[in-house]
């Protein structure tokens, strides 16, 4: 459950938990195949240039909000998943909320 005494930052990532044990999201090389499903993209601040770009082509094509507020590090611990550098969101509320934080 998303932490209400933690920053803004942790509760960030409790959301990401959350939105990935509800299936509310894809991972990786998934995205870039549902990419007209995500409706916010979240990249790892550690990813490389290339791989950088060629997401935020495609965000910019279609209009998908993105942020790249934190390491590849905290979204893997987030998820409990090793090596996670991109976080695709399809539900609209999760996307909601999150870019409140």
């Amino acid at each position: 459950m998303p932490n209400s005494t933690g920053s803004s930052k942790d509760k960030t990532l409790d959301l990401l938990g959350l939105a990935y044990r509800a299936h509310k999201t894809v991972l990786g090389e998934q995205v870039l195949k549902q990419i007209r499903k995500v409706k916010l993209l979240i990249l790892a601040s550690d990813i490389s240039v290339k791989s950088r770009e060629r997401y935020m082509k495609k965000c910019y094509y279609y209009h998908i909000d993105s942020r790249s507020d934190f390491s590849s590090v905290e979204l893997s611990q987030a998820l409990g998943k090793e090596n996670v550098k991109v976080i695709g969101i399809i539900d609209e509320g999760f996307k909601q909320t999150i870019l409140k934080n």
